[in-house]
């Protein structure tokens, strides 16, 4: 959009020739008009006429004014007379005189002169002839003033101090338009450097950057005078009218940055808004049109998604808490701002932007507010951002390291489990019982190998397993003991399964339960397994009425198969813990609690 802007403007400047100064002066015009060919009315002093209606002929007598604003009745000489014309054509005719003719034609001019601007020519000023003057408006919106600002303009031109007073009047806007500029870069800035810090909340901030920043060329190329600032008409109208253009497509960006509801409609009316303007861009420059003459288009489509996006302000208004609603009442004024001075132009109450330039400052001020406190918010969101980035970078650390203790435990408990005098023992529970009872062999031999199945695939695995998978080879491994020992009993209290635990974690419990608790018993012996759940936890408990131990004295951990690996495990898996109490000829409870979050 900004570069089909510069391509817009250059476009202008190499096709005007264009190059005229201009001079000031005051007079006052007094005598009758009509539009068209309808009645003679005469000028009142503060009376609208219309510049929108037709041709309008003015017919009377320039009167000079005193600084105190007293008619000099009887000054008289060819004196210079200065008019303002705003968008307009004007025909002077003085007796038998060869009309003056000013318009797009004049070669003095350009053929593409379209703007406001000075232009001077001798009149006999005291002439008892009256002097005609006919305006011809090219346009039938945006100049509906052009007469009332010719009439209220007139003056005569006695030295350079005219060109000089003109330019001082509109000082003040256009240094604060200035100030606008310069401001909006600084916000520009502080945008891109939180773009590079990857901060959400730059995008508020480029938004209010470029908002301010067309709002504040608008005020530059609006001011009073901006003629003799820069004289190439073409110039001030293309920069007067496409930062309006860029001011309210922005304005809409910031309406859709709030909406949350309705952002999706707010997004297609804003980029709608941009690809039409685009097409106002183009036009003048490929067919025989002013790009003045594409602003009645481009205020018809900008009221249309305005219509669309007050109404989804309206929308978040009722469905938002009291503390965002200031917000969308503050950017429906932006909205409403626009559509006033849109009317007000179109039916002569004020000239265009009047209640728009108060609101600038309104924007301005707010935007501040914003981004003053935007920022320091971003730079603290940046150096959190790098902490987390730091911590992210220890604990992918931390877990590639205990990834690999891990895969160290599970083989350490895996050859802890797998002990030559087990699968001897096993071997040869087996070779006896395929003589006497080959059935029962069969069934052995096969939960001996799926028991090792289960040891074996523990290396590959680096996640919690469920906990019936894990139950399924406790099976296993008690169906190989009970053959050796059948007077022990192993009883199964099953209530919860819903979880994941760490694989080879209840079954060398079991193991210790029998090898430490009920062979040291004459006869028999039970083991209770036993899974619940609790509010916060769930649960595993191994429990053994065997010989027990003291838990006063330190613990060998390497004796009893691996608790060590157990716990660090549990913790580095699922964050739980082991849990184990013992009384010496009562038995030996270990209980695994996992935690539910």
């Amino acid at each position: 959009m900004i570069l089909l802007a510069a391509l817009l403007l250059r476009f202008n400047i190499v096709n005007s020739n264009q190059a005229f100064g201009a001079i000031q002066a005051q007079v006052q015009f007094e005598g009758d008009y009509r539009i068209g060919d309808g009645q003679w009315q005469e000028i009142a002093e503060g009376q609208h006429i219309s510049a929108t209606k037709g041709d309008v002929t003015l017919r009377g007598n320039f009167f000079f004014l005193t600084p105190d604003g007293e008619r000099v009745d009887d000054f008289s000489g060819e004196i210079p007379v200065a008019l303002f014309a705003d968008h307009i054509n004007i025909a002077i005719y003085e007796g038998e005189n060869e009309p003056f003719v000013v318009d797009a034609e004049n070669p003095l001019y350009g053929s593409t002169v379209c703007g406001e601007y000075w232009t001077a020519y001798p009149f006999f000023i005291g002439n008892d002839e009256p002097v005609e003057m006919v305006v011809h408006n090219p346009h039938r919106f945006g100049n509906e003033m052009a007469i009332d600002e010719m009439l209220s303009n007139i003056a005569i031109w006695n030295d350079i101090n005219f060109e000089r007073g003109i330019l001082e009047s509109g000082q003040t806007q256009r240094n604060t338009g200035l100030f606008f500029v310069m401001v909006a870069l600084v916000l520009l800035g502080s945008a891109l450097f939180s773009a590079m810090l990857h901060i959400q909340k730059n995008r508020i901030i480029f938004l209010l950057g470029m908002t301010i920043l067309f709002a504040g060329t608008y005020l530059m190329f609006s001011a009073p005078g901006v003629f003799f600032w820069n004289d190439l008409i073409v110039v001030n109208t293309t920069v007067f009218g496409f930062s309006m253009m860029f001011y309210m497509l922005f304005v809409s960006a910031i309406i859709t940055y709030f909406l949350k509801r309705t952002k999706k409609t707010g997004q297609i009316a804003t980029c709608a808004l941009g690809a039409i303007d685009g097409i106002y861009f183009l036009l003048p420059m490929m067919v025989g049109v002013y790009f003045y003459d594409m602003w009645l288009p481009w205020v018809i489509t900008q009221s249309i998604v305005n219509a669309v996006l007050f109404v989804c302000l309206i929308k978040e208004y009722i469905s938002s808490n009291s503390e965002n609603r200031w917000v969308y009442i503050g950017v429906a004024l932006l909205l409403v701002s626009f559509e006033a001075d849109a009317i007000a132009t179109a039916a002569g109450l004020w000239e265009g932007g009047f209640v728009s330039k108060y609101v600038f400052f309104v924007l301005f001020v707010a935007a501040l507010f914003v981004v003053l406190r935007l920022i320091p918010e971003s730079i603290n969101a940046a150096e959190k951002a790098k902490e987390l980035e730091l911590h992210k970078s220890r604990l992918e650390a931390e877990k590639s390291i205990m990834e690999a203790e891990l895969k160290d435990n599970r083989i350490s408990i895996m050859l802890s489990q797998i002990q030559p005098h087990f699968i001897y023992n096993t071997l040869g529970t087996i070779e006896r019982m395929c003589l006497k009872d080959p059935e029962k062999a069969f069934n052995l031999v096969r939960n001996f190998s799926l028991y090792l199945r289960g040891n074996f695939s523990e290396l590959d695995s680096v996640t919690p397993i469920r906990f019936s998978e894990e139950l399924k080879h406790v099976e296993y491994y008690v169906n190989i003991e009970k053959v050796r020992f059948p007077d022990m009993n192993i009883e199964y209290k099953v209530e919860a399964t819903d979880f994941v635990i760490p694989a080879l974690s209840v079954q060398p419990l079991v193991e210790n339960a029998i090898k430490h608790g009920l062979m040291r018993l004459e006869t028999g012996g039970n083991v209770l397994i036993w899974a619940y759940e609790t509010p916060e936890h769930f649960c595993v408990e191994v429990k053994d009425d065997g010989a027990g131990f003291d838990t006063s004295l330190p613990v060998d951990e390497k004796k009893h198969v691996g608790l060590r690996n157990i716990r660090g495990r549990l913790k580095a898996m699922v964050n739980g813990e082991l849990i184990i109490e013992s009384n010496i000829g009562v038995g030996t409870k270990a209980v695994i609690m996992i935690p539910k979050e």
